[in-house]
């Protein structure tokens, strides 16, 4: 990270911090970040590729209605051979597809697709992106 300016620091610490706080943030609202307003959007795209291109960031592709968005998260620890998750069973009673109207018309060769649900996305991200006491080896 020493080699990236203070432009690109500040980028990279805001995606952290809503990486911690609600498991990232979508690209577009970037430019709504007060520490951010006086970035040029094309200038903020380009922070975004390299830190992507340095692995600092990674970039999802999140589609909702036909329309594509990027969601964007810091790479904060990376899971190794043999490291789980813990998961409770809040988490599991917590899927928003239990609660979903289309549930009974949802699935993978359907028109509600779960690996095109925004709202499922975003669960599961905000779920395995916890702080690195929420896993432990076996």
């Amino acid at each position: 990270m020493s080699n990236l300016s203070d432009v690109e620091k500040i980028v990279y610490e805001v995606i952290k911090r809503e990486t911690e706080n609600s498991g990232g943030i979508m690209q577009r609202k970037l430019k709504e970040i007060q520490e951010l307003k006086n970035i040029r959007p094309r200038e903020l795209q380009h922070i975004v590729k390299k830190l992507i291109k340095m692995n600092l960031v990674r970039r999802l592709r999140v589609s909702s209605n036909g329309k594509t968005s990027y969601f964007l998260q810091a790479v904060l620890k990376e899971l190794t051979k043999g490291e789980l998750i813990k998961i409770s069973l809040d988490d599991i009673i917590n899927i928003p597809c239990l609660t979903c109207k289309y549930i009974a018309i949802c699935g993978t060769s359907k028109l509600h697709n779960p690996s095109r649900c925004s709202v499922l996305t975003r669960y599961l991200i905000s779920k395995t992106l916890k702080s690195p006491s929420s896993s432990y080896n076996m």
